[in-house]
């Protein structure tokens, strides 16, 4: 599992998650694979965004997110954890 940090952004609702050891994630296989599971995602190749449960979450290859409509800390790392542990597979 990635271990990260929840950084509260200007914005009030959202919040950036970074990892704290290096981690790299395919985009490609990232879109594919929230897609199959029946999210809304948008390739954009040097990011992937996806609607996730009201929540709009920003995937980099590096592993960052950006949580957006989140009501705190908890609630991000709550989200990350859950998209971290779909996301193993696709892992560099």
């Amino acid at each position: 599992m990635v271990k990260f940090k929840v950084v509260r952004l200007c914005k009030e609702d959202a919040m950036t998650i970074v990892p704290t050891s290096m981690a790299r994630y395919d985009l490609e296989k990232v879109a594919e694979l929230l897609s199959k599971t029946g999210y809304d995602v948008d390739d954009k190749g040097v990011m992937v965004t996806v609607a996730l449960d009201g929540k709009e979450v920003t995937l980099y290859p590096s592993g960052r997110m950006v949580v957006a409509h989140i009501n705190g800390k908890e609630d991000a790392a709550q989200v990350a954890e859950a998209i971290y542990a779909m996301l193993e597979p696709c892992r560099e």
